[in-house]
């Protein structure tokens, strides 16, 4: 089995050493070091599932300074072992460079973040083999622990398929295409094993095996990770933290590894996993650490469809770059934890002030996934980011109600929804809660709210104790317990289209999670700043499209970028991304670098073209695009409209005259450039047929004849874990899995219960993160519609026939 590393020498899975190979290429080994370097984790055997190390570093240290000090003296590394606070080894950070060609060191070096193209590796693992390779450790667990399961034969036959492919994708040969199709049906396979495994044996709950294979997700998160685990398993040692000391003197730099030591520690630590972002705070410090953590949440802000202006990034980003620094490094005197852990102590809170449709609610939407992933990306992947909206704009008799504080935790309040979020039975560590409190109402004194009184609740409530608001009252004994006034993991959302008043803001700030609040003017996106974001986003999309290859992109746009609501704008941008994708895909080009032009012409349509390719596009009904030339970009597409054009021969209805329309929508589908698609209609068979043709197609999954009238669309708070929904039907198949799903609306109120499930945003139960809400990428919504189509449903359908 090949091993982690660039070297020349490979071993037997029991270890000892094979003959050496003849020496590789330069460019052999520049490919091996960077993408083949992160293959070789799935370069396994049936007999030996899984990576081993290089023989010299196979003997076991278990928990003892002495042997680990042995074994990285023996590998070139400068060590010392300090006696305080407690005993642990230091690793000197000038010693952690490769002198001399050293396989062994490789990969200590790879593990310690220190390898001389970390930074490729890590891209390369992230982008291309990250998610097989825990597809191929989530194998090895289901066989270990559902013996009973595995030996069904439905069950092995997945896990021998799965098992094959992830070996197989190890192989020299395999190209990074090849591992990113594979990576994205990762999902989809993890969902059918589980599936398999439940039904197999019953015992077994599909949570239960979520939950593993999100442990091997966060525990390889990195390649420096995945090596650790590997280091750590084969020796049988657990660690207790890592820490960084920096110093003036690059000499005196190190690494400090403290050991779990039964004789000191009352518990064993949890498993250990580094900071993802390791590397670079290794080697540029936890300042330029934040900076990307900052640039990667506007990132993902725009990602999900919102451009923050430079306005509002000047505004948040002084508290952001507070908030990250105090999870990161809390005091800049002590040396750094390299643990993963993301522990804010800076209270982050903002009043958001604007007119409607200024997108205040659309930031706060996106606030949560964005910081969630951004957490997720640099400071540790097992934090969850969950969310808790509370709208203000009520009658003050009902907001009492909800704030009240009650004598057990179990009233399912909105303060014990908020306390609870931070931390469920599912987490294995305690994580942040946006809290967004909407539509603060204005001041005025006969106004129901008032938004004085509404301030002063919230002070009081949040500060754990119940009864009026009183200025010069000091708080109870023991209030502090029962309030969550201190806790910075909670962040602090206000949006209002009225100023926040002084006296209202002094109730706020009695708290200490308002003591930082900030309030600041949101406006519509329009002018410059609009031509800006769509220049921005659609960039962000070809570049998403082909993240393997990170190509430079340099897209003229010159079309019309409306006013007012942005969501028009961003659906057509993804539309004409689609398109460029489309015509540069096989262009060599896409590679390095992509150069293209879109414009809209005097008549209203529009040319994309890049080098010597064009396509013309005009606008069909509800805003798609079209080409103008008939043409199919997937073979399914064809498959679909064929069997339409099929079932509807010699119909007088326009069926066949809209074919195009639907054969573009559908290609739009596949390449999941509209999530979801919707398509509505008041023909049953129509529906029927079209869920039934796209549902039959090669990956995708199909869910017919769903009456929202009988059938709940999601769970409430207050149903059963177990209650049927058609939100945890979508998850089983996995997270952006292809879906159809037949939905017949009889009456104007079954249209009424599925606005949600069928809007672009997000599906998210009481209890939801961005990471367990249904994201509606890969999901197609046949709706039959019994009589008028409703306007919930026609603002949100891409396609009425």
């Amino acid at each position: 089995v090949d091993h982690m590393t660039s070297g020349n020498n490979i071993t037997n899975t029991d270890g000892s050493p094979l003959a050496k190979k003849a020496k590789l290429s330069e460019k052999a080994n520049e490919e091996l070091s960077g993408f083949g370097a992160c293959k070789a984790l799935l370069r396994t055997t049936v007999e030996s599932p899984v990576p081993t190390l290089p023989s010299s570093l196979t003997p076991k240290t278990k928990n003892s300074l002495e042997k680990l000090q042995l074994l990285f003296d023996k590998h070139g590394f400068r060590t010392s072992v300090v006696m305080s606070p407690r005993p642990a080894l230091s690793i000197y950070k000038d010693s952690c460079i490769l002198l001399s060609p050293s396989e062994a060191k490789e990969v200590l070096l790879m593990m310690l973040g220190m390898h001389t193209n970390q930074d490729d590796m890590e891209r390369w693992y992230a982008v291309s083999v990250k998610k097989v390779y825990c597809l191929s450790l989530f194998c090895i667990m289901l066989r270990k622990l559902c013996p009973e399961a595995a030996q069904n034969f439905a069950v092995d036959a997945l896990l021998l398929e799965n098992e094959a492919l992830c070996r197989s994708m190890g192989a020299a040969e395999t190209t990074t295409d090849e591992l990113n199709r594979i990576a994205t049906t990762v999902s989809e396979r993890v969902a059918s094993l589980i599936q398999a495994a439940v039904k197999a044996d019953t015992r077994i709950r599909s949570a239960q095996l979520e939950h593993e294979f999100n442990r091997h997700t966060y525990r390889n998160s990195t390649i420096s990770n995945a090596i650790a685990q590997l280091f750590l398993t084969a020796h049988g040692c657990s660690i207790k933290d890592i820490y960084f000391k920096r110093s003036h003197m690059p000499k005196y730099e190190r690494i400090t590894v403290y050991l779990y030591d039964p004789d000191i520690d009352e518990f064993k630590p949890p498993p250990f996993t580094f900071l993802p972002s390791l590397h670079c705070l290794l080697e540029q410090g936890p300042e330029a650490l934040v900076q990307g953590m900052i640039k990667s949440f506007w990132s993902h802000l725009l990602r999900h469809g919102y451009f923050a202006t430079p306005a509002i990034c000047s505004e948040f980003t002084p508290d952001l770059e507070k908030y990250f620094l105090s999870g990161i490094a809390q005091n800049p005197n002590i040396p750094l934890l390299l643990n993963a852990h993301f522990t804010p102590s800076y209270a982050l809170s903002f009043y958001l002030k604007g007119k409607a449709g200024a997108g205040k609610s659309s930031l706060v939407r996106n606030f949560c996934p964005a910081l969630n992933a951004t957490v997720e990306e640099h400071a540790d992947p097992e934090i969850l980011v969950r969310f808790v909206k509370q709208n203000l704009n009520k009658p003050f008799e009902d907001l009492q109600l909800e704030l009240e504080l009650r004598p057990n935790n179990n009233d399912l309040s909105v303060m014990s929804i908020i306390q609870g979020r931070r931390m469920t039975m599912t987490q294995s560590k305690p994580g942040l809660v946006v809290v967004d409190l909407e539509e603060m109402a204005s001041n005025d004194p006969d106004a129901n709210p008032n938004q004085l009184k509404t301030a002063q609740l919230i002070s009081q409530r949040f500060s754990g104790r119940n009864g009026d608001y009183k200025a010069d009252a000091k708080a109870p004994r023991n209030s502090d317990k029962r309030g969550i006034s201190g806790d910075a993991t909670l962040i602090t959302l206000f949006t209002s289209n009225y100023e926040l008043e002084k006296e209202c803001k002094d109730a706020l700030l009695r708290l200490k999670m308002f003591e930082n609040l900030k309030c600041m003017v949101v406006t519509a996106v329009s002018g410059d700043d609009r031509s800006d974001f769509a220049h921005a986003y659609i960039q962000q999309c070809v570049q998403d499209r082909f993240a393997n290859l990170a190509p430079e992109c340099s897209i003229e746009l010159n079309i019309s970028m409306g006013e007012g609501d942005t969501r028009i704008l961003v659906r057509r941008l993804r539309l004409l991304a689609f398109y460029l994708c489309s015509l540069v895909a096989d262009s060599e080009s896409v590679k390095s670098r992509i150069v293209a032009k879109i414009a809209q012409t005097a008549s209203g349509t529009y040319i994309v073209s890049s080098g010597d390719r064009s396509i013309e596009l005009k606008t069909s009904s509800l805003q798609n695009l079209l080409p103008v030339e008939y043409r199919v970009f997937d073979s399914r597409t064809e498959i679909v409209v064929d069997g339409l054009r099929e079932s509807f021969k010699g119909d007088e209805s326009n069926i066949l005259n809209r074919l195009d329309e639907i054969s573009q929508i559908l290609d739009f589908y596949f390449a999941k450039a509209l999530a979801p698609v919707v398509v509505v209609s008041n023909n049953a068979e129509l529906i029927e047929k079209l869920v039934d043709l796209v549902g039959v197609q090669k990956d995708v999954q199909m869910i017919p004849h769903v009456d929202p009238k009988s059938y709940k669309m999601m769970k409430s708070l207050y149903d059963p874990s177990d209650t049927p929904n058609l939100r945890d039907d979508i998850l089983k198949f996995g997270r952006g899995a292809f879906v159809a799903v037949e939905l017949e609306c009889h009456s104007k109120d079954a249209q009424l219960r599925i606005r949600e499930i069928i809007e672009d945003s997000p599906s998210m139960t009481a209890f939801s993160t961005s990471k367990s809400a249904l994201y509606k990428d890969g999901l197609f919504f046949g709706v039959y519609v019994d009589g008028e189509i409703t306007p919930e449903v026609l603002s949100r359908a891409s396609l009425i026939i």
